[in-house]
């Protein structure tokens, strides 16, 4: 396609073509007959999407297969007040300069399509948005924008770039393109609240799980105090014991002697209460290890928390490699592990941030390994504060902690876990370009 022919028009009419009345006819009947079937597609194929990323990919292919273009770019914007809006697909455009026009143009457009809902062809946005904006956007070749909303409210927009074939959107295309953003706005509505209610869900099971774990942190705690209190305590209850045995001093000090004894096994009595409590709240934590293929694991972990990250904007993809072996774990804390990493890459990355986690199986040292990968392209942190984010009560990046929250406990309990199961969890970081963590279990003898 000619330069001339990717050029925004300056006039919308297109040039007058003497075409038969017949012909003509047959032409509009042909092409409401393909926008109804397309619309008809992405209507049965929303039915089964609840992924956000999932939704907008069936919008971006189906728009851009129906009204013949090859561009085409999507932002939403975020359920909190007074956000700008993420740019989550770019397709065919220029990502930089589709990111630029999205920052210049947030206000804008989030005010165009507030009063009037119809699209906004490309040339008659001269006026309201400004020269340099202007030019950037006929620079990006962009042709039109539309916007996503539900119940008077923005979801977002999309941009598409001009017809392959170089002719002008008719008023028919812009039909059809208001119909199937209508009908991928209920179903983003209906996603967002479906996903909202999933989420809550799932953060009620967690902070019964955080309380479980509070809970056992805090028997453990007893635990260890009480233990370290046994010592002094036997020695002094030895020796008032032996002071009382002995009749040692007047009778006014003997009978201080046997209350003080008296009163130090009570607290010994109590100790030893708070111990047996303490060990039979500690049983609760046993490993039951299995040897099996640790993918279905991960795979529902990702199905599980897929509607609370995507819901914040980020992306949450599962990867599993052909080579990937069985091996030996427990689920449940498997389950943990992953969950703490996934928790640290969504409380860490901005949105419109992408995470993966995928397996695959390896040999380190002499032995087979399955290596879990969770990975973000968020800001990272420096090499040299890597090795402290396993400390407990510590955070990568202490300048955060107001920000991101949370007491620096989640990655060194993840380690633990990968440690008592026989594996390992390391991390690897660049600053600016995110981070990945590295789960090694040990794989199962001729996987």
């Amino acid at each position: 396609m000619s330069d001339a022919q990717r050029k925004l028009p300056d006039d919308p009419s297109p040039q007058r073509v003497d075409i038969p009345m017949a012909d003509e006819r047959h032409r509009l009947a042909a092409r409401r007959e393909n926008a109804l079937r397309s619309l008809l597609e992405l209507g049965r194929e929303l039915t089964v999407a609840l992924d956000l990323y999932e939704t907008v990919d069936l919008l971006m292919f189906n728009l851009m297969g129906q009204l013949g273009t090859a561009r085409s770019a999507v932002w939403l914007v975020p359920e909190e007040n007074n956000t700008r809006p993420v740019l989550i697909r770019v397709h065919g455009f220029h990502r930089a300069a589709i990111e630029a026009i999205g920052a210049a143009g947030a206000d804008w457009l989030r005010e165009r399509f507030q009063n009037d809902r119809s699209p906004a062809l490309a040339w008659a946005l001269r006026e309201p948005v400004g020269v340099a904006e202007f030019e950037l956007m006929r620079h990006a070749e962009i042709a039109l924008f539309a916007p996503l909303h539900t119940h008077g409210e923005p979801l977002g927009w999309i941009a598409l770039g001009p017809r392959v074939d170089g002719s002008a959107y008719s008023p028919e295309d812009l039909q059809a393109l208001e119909a199937a953003l209508g009908i991928v706005s209920v179903s983003l509505e209906n996603a967002r609240l479906y996903n909202r209610a999933r989420e809550a869900n799932r953060q009620l099971r967690a902070t019964n799980e955080h309380l479980s774990e509070l809970d056992r942190l805090k028997t453990e705690f007893l635990s260890n105090v009480n233990h370290e209190l046994r010592t002094p305590l036997a020695v002094v209850l030895a020796s008032l014991d032996l002071a009382v045995s002995q009749g040692a001093g007047e009778s006014r000090m003997q009978s201080l002697l046997e209350a003080s004894l008296n009163q130090s096994r009570k607290l010994n009595g109590m100790i030893e209460n708070l111990l047996t409590f303490s060990d039979v709240q500690n049983a609760r934590l046993k490993f039951d290890m299995v040897t099996d293929d640790p993918a279905p694991v991960l795979e529902a972990c990702v199905e599980e928390r897929l509607p609370g990250v995507t819901e914040g904007l980020r992306e949450l993809r599962f990867r599993r490699a052909p080579s990937a072996p069985r091996a030996r774990f427990d689920r449940q804390q498997l389950q943990l592990i992953v969950n703490e990493l996934i928790d640290n890459a969504v409380k860490f990355t901005p949105r419109g941030s992408h995470v993966e986690l995928r397996i695959d199986g390896c040999a380190f040292e002499g032995a087979e390994w399955a290596r879990i990968e969770l990975s973000d392209d968020g800001p990272g942190v420096p090499p040299e504060r890597a090795a402290s984010m396993f400390n407990s009560f510590e955070q990568g990046d202490g300048s955060m902690t107001r920000v991101a929250g949370g007491l620096g406990m989640g990655l060194a309990f993840a380690r633990t876990l990968a440690e008592r199961m026989g594996g390992s969890l390391t991390v690897e970081c660049q600053l600016g370009r995110g981070c990945t963590f590295r789960l090694m279990l040990p794989a199962e003898r001729g996987a």
